[in-house]
């Protein structure tokens, strides 16, 4: 019953499987590395614009400036972080290096968080491309969504956190700043703020990768689960990890609709 010829059959379609299954994982394998160095492309410049204004910030800013509006955990430093991060240009990553910054000169938990909320959901430029892809009203309406839920949670963090106690600042700290030119701004964002958060960088490009290398790009818009309120918490869900740009969204969210 076992002769060569029925013996080369049973085994002939096992090795054409086997090597359909090597060839698909090898084209997913260089579809995760293309997907890999696209985000580490776009990545790059907003954090590397994140990291020299964390810098520019802790050479050249007051630190009185910091210690004024941004120390004290109550509802006015809470108001003016999310008012400086509205209009940034920053995204998810290069808005936690400045945040990181300001934490280190000074600013509150509340206020810190506030920052890091409204800075990534919009800015100057998010907003126009917003109001040209899908009009003014949507356009004001982010701005007003990324002020209210960066105010709700840095009175939710300073209201449910132990205060920092806040130091008095000394007289050169009121009148200066720190000192040491753009030399120190690129040795303070590299190896100071840089050094401290490489590695979870690293962890979400390359989660960031895998879930766009294995999510197809028309997922949502053919499932019909994709309408009504259901659609929308679970599209948010979804969403979350992903690394896009707030003015890189905008024409992905013009296409859906």
């Amino acid at each position: 019953p076992w002769s060569g010829d029925r013996y080369l059959g049973l085994r002939s379609e096992p090795d054409s499987a086997a090597s359909v299954s090597s060839v698909e994982m090898v084209s997913l394998f260089a579809d995760f590395l293309n997907a890999l160095w696209q985000v580490l492309l776009d990545l790059s410049p907003s954090l590397l614009l994140g990291l020299l204004i964390a810098g520019l910030i802790h050479v050249y800013l007051p630190v009185g400036f910091v210690h004024r509006g941004l120390s004290r955990p109550d509802l006015k430093g809470v108001v003016r972080a999310s008012l400086v991060g509205v209009p940034l240009p920053l995204c998810s990553c290069g808005v936690i290096p400045t945040a990181l910054g300001l934490r280190r000169e000074g600013a509150s938990k509340g206020a810190t968080t506030a920052f890091l909320i409204s800075t990534p959901q919009t800015g100057v430029d998010s907003v126009l491309v917003s109001a040209a892809f899908l009009g003014w009203p949507f356009a004001l309406f982010k701005v007003v969504a990324a002020f209210v839920t960066g105010l709700i949670g840095g009175v939710l963090v300073n209201r449910l956190t132990a205060p920092d106690p806040v130091p008095a600042p000394s007289p050169a700290a009121e009148s200066g700043s720190s000192g040491g030119g753009l030399g120190e701004a690129v040795r303070y964002a590299v190896m100071d703020l840089l050094g401290a958060i490489d590695l979870w960088i690293l962890a979400g490009v390359f989660v960031a990768a895998l879930i766009t290398t294995l999510l197809p790009a028309d997922y949502f818009a053919s499932q019909s689960w994709s309408q009504g309120l259901w659609g929308m918490l679970v599209v948010l869900v979804i969403a979350l990890p992903l690394y896009v740009c707030t003015t890189g969204s905008v024409p992905i969210a013009a296409s859906l609709i």
